[in-house]
């Protein structure tokens, strides 16, 4: 039984305690209430019974003594002595005994009926009372009767020394009856105030075994509360144990994933550089071109010359001169290629403009084959970092992206491309590059998506996809900046309005 006592609590619920520990600390609170206004109602009562009662009692009496002692006493001692006349102290006699007659009534009724009952020594008392009154008043009566019929002698002889005996006896019984009271008040009082401390023992008992009650509740509630934290706690372990270990495995699939990306990534950045290169061959061979249609000229006058027998040294050194020259345009126009793609490792300040510059020199001849007319316009050269290289191969995308929708939309002339530099300031200082061509903008349905890897909007045999991919990842992640897309109408510098696609980057300066 104890056993089960004692798991009793455990096999309850933190909710149910509570709510147990809620309803007993408030009905004891409202019996402790309701108990201590009862007793002390009590207390209460029986103080407004008592007191009333005894001080009636006592005041009654002592209203008895006083018509004994000055009514009748005092009269009896001046007539003594001579100094009341006969009638006055006769009329002082009958009139002392009709107040103390008026009185006992009244003290009757008051001690009677008010007294407390079943004491016998009150009863006792006032029945030692009303045997002295009544003695009184029959001594009163006679001595009234014999001054009534003149004998003054009888009466100073025998009724004087009767009726005051007779009120003496009443004065010390109604003396010895308001010290009975006032002792019987005393320890009225007595007990009342050790009523009065039984209960507050007994509400300090009640209140002491509620604070117990509700202390061994309340730390029934918090064992079964560390218990849940205990159990909680080892729950949130293990699931943290296990947390970490998919953690780790999520880090290493993503390290694996990232890892895979940057070899795609860079699979891609090789396939964007072959396809650049592949079109960098072809502005070679396109600048070669006409170099070598000079240098066959040359060589083929040289036969002619010696066929007219006309070939003289002036003839030779000029035509050597041109032909180095020749040769050294070739030249150059490799050299400018070959650091075009030649790789840069470390990072580096860089002019913007000179930038520009340099690509549009690779791109000078077959622009104006084409008939594309690029402007630069420049408020403020900045010195950027990064690498030139790749922000050139990202200008360089941007001109050959504009050039196949000149072709795929059949735009054969009034081809323009700007691009605009200027610095911004808000929300940082960095330099804002415009590009802007007259292709007819970027299709709404695609805009979103160009910046993807693989697409494109070209035939499958005439691109990969991933000039403008590169172009976001060389921009954003090489060199931190920011690259968009949009559709505005513009001027371009001149009258008509153009719908036109323009390409905004942004490049933070440090």
């Amino acid at each position: 039984m104890a056993l089960s006592q004692k798991r009793f609590p455990n096999n309850i619920s933190i909710a149910k305690k509570t709510a147990i520990l809620i309803a007993v600390t408030t009905l004891g609170i409202l019996f402790l209430g309701a108990f201590g206004h009862l007793g002390l109602y009590q207390l209460k009562t029986k103080l407004e019974s008592l007191y009333p009662s005894r001080i009636t009692l006592i005041s009654d009496i002592n209203t008895l003594e006083k018509i004994a002692n000055r009514e009748i006493l005092d009269t009896l001692i001046t007539f003594s002595s001579g100094k009341k006349e006969l009638n006055v102290t006769l009329a002082n006699l009958k009139n002392a005994k009709k107040d103390l007659h008026q009185k006992w009534q009244e003290t009757r009724i008051a001690s009677l009926s008010k007294a407390l009952p079943g004491n016998e020594m009150v009863q006792k008392r006032l029945q030692k009372l009303s045997t002295a009154y009544q003695d009184t008043d029959a001594a009163l009566q006679k001595a009234i009767e014999t001054l009534q019929k003149g004998e003054i002698h009888t009466f100073l002889e025998q009724q004087t020394p009767d009726l005051m005996a007779k009120t003496n006896t009443l004065n010390l019984t109604a003396t010895s009856l308001i010290d009975l009271t006032k002792e019987l008040y005393r320890l009225d009082k007595e007990l009342i105030e050790k009523r009065y401390t039984q209960i507050v023992w007994e509400l300090a008992l009640l209140t002491l075994f509620l604070l117990l009650f509700s202390l061994y509740f309340t730390m029934q509630i918090v064992k079964s509360i560390k218990r849940l934290m205990n159990g909680l706690s080892s729950v949130v372990e293990r699931k943290t144990r296990e947390y970490q270990e998919l953690n780790h495995k999520l880090e290493e699939k993503i390290r694996k994933v990232v890892e895979k990306n940057r070899e795609k990534d860079q699979i891609m950045y090789q396939h964007a550089r072959l396809a650049a290169m592949g079109e960098m061959i072809g502005n070679i061979a396109h600048q070669w071109r006409q170099p070598l249609n000079a240098l066959t000229v040359l060589i083929q006058s040289f036969g002619t010359k010696s066929l007219s027998g006309k070939l003289d040294q002036e003839f030779i050194d000029r035509q050597v001169s041109e032909g180095l020259r020749l040769a050294m345009q070739m030249s150059d126009t490799i050299e400018d290629f070959r650091n075009f793609f030649s790789p840069h490792k470390e990072r580096e300040y860089f002019s913007v403009l000179k930038s520009l510059e340099d690509t549009l020199e690779l791109v000078e001849y077959f622009c104006k084959d084409e008939h594309i007319d690029i402007k630069i316009v420049c408020k403020e050269d900045m010195r950027v970092y990064g690498y030139a290289n790749e922000f050139a191969q990202v200008i360089l995308n941007l001109i050959n992206n504009a050039r196949d929708n000149f072709q795929q939309r059949h735009i054969n002339d009034d081809r323009k491309i700007i691009i605009k530099v200027e610095k911004k300031t808000k929300p940082k200082p960095y330099a804002f590059i415009s590009f802007v061509d007259n292709g007819g903008g970027v299709d709404p349905a695609i805009i979103d998506r160009i910046f993807e890897p693989y697409f494109t909007t070209k035939h499958k045999s005439a691109g990969t996809g991933i000039g403008l991919y590169m172009s976001k990842q060389i921009i954003e992640k090489q060199m931190q900046g920011l690259i968009t897309v949009k559709n505005i109408q513009s001027r371009l510098g001149g009258e008509k309005r153009y719908h036109c696609a323009q390409f905004i980057i942004a490049i933070p300066l440090k």
